[in-house]
């Protein structure tokens, strides 16, 4: 009797690796033969299965009715850890019929590269058949077909820096991300967006107090130590300074004073 372990990475199809008889390092070469996943015994005998893929996103799942070996899981379903990938999951599962060059844009981390579907004698496309050919155009592994036979995208960037999107053709081009479901929320992933600082400065409204006007009402200079550094007031002049400057305690004296003279200024 043939016993056998199954399990699926992510939204991935199950994966069935036959383990007859096999124990220990045999088991652990018969499971990395298995699609994105690996499997190693440590010195302390424990079998350790372990994605090849890393972050929050991704998931490692053995099926406990389906699987016939007994192995003695702790758990049957265990999540990375930091930060992941972008993904997009097509929202319609195939069998696909894409019309004679249909194509689309696929977007990975800032670099795009168009997609076609030229075979007119292909007859229908499974996922897998649509991965395979995005993969291939794209050179670079980036898609697979999911579990319920519909076409996953994921960045090999992990982190910042990982985005995708799909873009439909320009002109009377037949739509094929329109065909796989790649479309609103599904056309566009870009979870570990960065973005800098930013201070924003509004003018102030025509008519408004943007500060305080100190007159010198003497025929002398003034020298104001203020908050902001040192002012010369010329003798009858004027000096526009900012509401916090004009509460100092300085200009408070001389204005009590009759030295100066405070007013707000006007944006007009």
């Amino acid at each position: 009797m043939t016993t056998h372990l199954v399990l699926r990475v992510g939204d991935g199809p199950w994966q069935s690796a036959d383990v007859t008889g096999l124990d220990g390092d045999e088991l652990a070469v018969a499971i990395s033969g298995l699609d994105g996943v690996t499997a190693t015994v440590g010195d302390d005998g424990l079998l350790v299965l372990a994605t090849e893929e890393t972050g929050e996103t991704t998931t490692l799942e053995v099926d406990p009715e389906a699987s016939t070996a007994v192995l003695g899981w702790s758990s049957y379903r265990a999540a990375g850890q930091g930060p992941g990938h972008a993904t997009l999951t097509g929202s319609r599962p195939g069998p696909y019929a894409p019309a004679p060059d249909a194509a689309m844009t696929l977007h990975v981390d800032g670099k795009s590269r168009k997609v076609t579907f030229d075979e007119e004698d292909h007859g229908e496309w499974s996922a897998d058949d649509v991965a395979a050919r995005i993969n291939r155009q794209l050179r670079r592994k980036v898609a697979h077909g999911t579990g319920d036979g519909r076409v996953r995208i994921t960045s090999p960037t992990q982190g910042v820096g990982s985005r995708l999107e799909v873009t439909g053709p320009e002109g009377d081009v037949p739509d094929a991300a329109e065909l796989l479901g790649f479309t609103g929320d599904a056309a566009r992933d870009d979870p570990y967006r960065t973005e800098p600082a930013r201070l924003i400065c509004r003018p102030a409204a025509e008519g408004t107090d943007t500060g305080v006007v100190v007159e010198n009402l003497t025929a002398a200079p003034l020298e104001l130590q203020l908050p902001t550094g040192r002012s010369v007031l010329p003798a009858r002049g004027r000096l526009v300074v900012t509401r916090d400057a004009a509460a100092d305690g300085l200009l408070g004296r001389l204005s009590a004073q009759g030295t100066v003279r405070m007013s707000p200024e006007r944006n007009s």
